[in-house]
């Protein structure tokens, strides 16, 4: 079982950050971060506690995640203006600083189950996308994708996603739930496109994360529900209904921005 479990960690999120990255380069910086925003990795991540710590921890993960995505918002929209004064590797860990702030104050107010705060991220995603993230001030140069970076990409994030399981039996299932989403393909993914295409590729990608974050509370509202009753069969209603609210909200959002 615990192979099983280290499997899951160590190639699931990193393939899935390297389909991301292959998109981009192919279907510009906004696919890639729709994909990105996806539970590319927090689904991975709760499937490994699920084999770890068993379904109920994974239940319980699951229900605080949609609420730890305000802490998500914090983080892009941090890195989004830190950007202009700072190079990648700085406005990075000012993203990061804002993301465990932000999902340890949702901790501390008790929200991490909160049905109505964890619905409410839906609408606020979709003004910080479309109203609050900066804008592009011009069409992203062309950047070169050579494998050695997607190695590199799936190298981080599996590093990423084995830190964050790895400590989780120190956080609890609640606070575990809320850092499920911890912006681990919005570290890499970004990061690498700041310094290889610039600011307006960066801004691109981040505003599609924001638009694919809508999928991920889906996502993981429709696990919690559909744990008890469908058991591990519950990952594909769930990843449906993920992909499916952030595909529509991706083409709104290219129609009001």
């Amino acid at each position: 079982m615990m192979s099983i479990v280290f499997l899951v960690k160590v190639l699931a999120a990193p393939l899935m950050i390297a389909a991301a990255s292959v998109a981009g380069k192919r279907w510009g910086p906004n696919i890639a971060g729709l994909m990105g925003g996806l539970p590319l990795v927090g689904g991975p991540v709760v499937l490994a506690l699920w084999l770890g710590q068993g379904p109920e921890f994974a239940a319980q993960a699951a229900m605080a995640a949609p609420v730890g995505v305000w802490a998500n918002i914090v983080y892009m929209l941090l890195v989004a203006y830190a950007s202009a004064r700072f190079a990648w590797y700085a406005a990075i860990p000012i993203g990061w600083v804002g993301y465990v702030a932000g999902g340890l104050l949702l901790n501390e107010l008790g929200l991490a189950h909160s049905l109505w705060f964890g619905l409410a991220v839906i609408p606020g995603l979709w003004f910080a996308a479309t109203r609050a993230m900066p804008k592009p001030l011009a069409p992203p140069r062309a950047a070169h994708l050579p494998r050695i970076e997607i190695v590199t990409r799936m190298a981080a994030a599996a590093v990423l996603v084995l830190s964050l399981t790895g400590v989780s039996s120190l956080f609890g299932p609640t606070l575990t739930g809320i850092f499920t989403g911890a912006p681990v393909a919005a570290t890499v993914i970004p990061a690498f496109t700041f310094a290889n295409a610039g600011r307006d590729a960066l801004l691109l990608a981040l505003r599609g994360f924001l638009t694919g974050l809508m999928g991920f509370a889906v996502f993981f509202y429709v696990l919690a529900y559909c744990i008890p009753v469908l058991g591990p069969w519950a990952f594909l209603p769930a990843l449906i209904a993920g992909v499916a609210v952030g595909l529509f909200s991706t083409q709104m959002a290219r129609r009001v921005g």
